[in-house]
């Protein structure tokens, strides 16, 4: 196992108090790959968002086209042909979800979705995985996020784009993979329903290449942002992972203000 990658790993689960499992997300190429790649095959399909769940709760999943119950997975990750009724946001103007056609065709046009050159994906919780993957996932309440967010903002703030739709697939897979930065999502009604995330959760998706600079962000903010009840249960895991790091009490940024 890459051993930076480990140790990325071990700091996230130190740094934050995480209900749900950090979920690994790596595209497969071939079918050479995806033969290869571990993981369970899946007995029939299920959304995508729910292979995030269950990977989130420990489960490791490979799954290629005809594994995905919800088209729009198969659609943002180039696995198959795009819909030609929604290729200029025609459906979301039918179903309502933007004010008139113009708008919904607008937002459509400013969505990223992969190159169809791909023929299936791997979810698994970061700790059963090798090395980097292509994307991190992180779906939990907006305190931790709210962490994670500081850790990126630490060293490299660029940019978010979040529309409340397509979620888990597009908001927090599909865009940070291809435009390689850290995306958000509030999630959506869909994901919310069918893979059963709790009212106050949120998500998060770091590219793989942006993974170890977040951790060091988060690691390097510890001591600024978190009060010294939190900071107490982190140096109790630090020190259970071996992992040397100064906490500095009655520290931070908010008292120094």
């Amino acid at each position: 196992m890459d051993k930076k990658w480990i140790d990325c790993v071990n700091k996230l689960y130190c740094a934050l108090d995480l209900n749900r499992r950090a979920v690994s997300v790596t595209f497969l190429k071939t079918k050479a790959e995806y033969d290869e790649a571990e993981g369970s095959i899946l007995k029939k399909p299920i959304n995508y968002c729910q292979m995030v769940a269950s990977a989130a709760r420990g489960h490791s999943i490979k799954a290629k086209a005809e594994d995905f119950l919800c088209q729009s997975g198969v659609q943002v990750f180039g696995l198959g042909p795009l819909n030609p009724c929604n290729s200029k946001g025609e459906n979301w103007a039918r179903l309502g979800l933007y004010k008139d056609a113009e708008l919904s065709r607008t937002v459509r046009g400013e969505l990223v979705y992969l190159p169809q050159k791909y023929f299936g994906v791997t979810v698994a919780p970061v700790e059963k995985q090798s090395g980097f993957p292509d994307v991190v996932l992180i779906v939990s309440n907006p305190y931790n996020v709210m962490r994670i967010v500081q850790g990126y903002a630490y060293g490299m703030p660029k940019s978010v784009n979040l529309i409340g739709n397509q979620a888990v697939c597009l908001e927090c897979t599909a865009r940070p993979y291809a435009v390689k930065d850290m995306n958000l999502s509030l999630l959506c009604i869909g994901t919310r329903h069918r893979a059963g995330w709790e009212d106050e959760e949120m998500a998060v998706g770091i590219p793989g290449e942006q993974f170890a600079d977040v951790v060091t962000g988060l690691m390097s903010t510890l001591n600024q942002m978190e009060n010294d009840e939190n900071k107490k249960k982190i140096e109790v895991k630090l020190k259970r992972q071996n992992i040397p790091f100064e906490i500095r009490y009655g520290y931070n940024y908010y008292m120094d203000c």
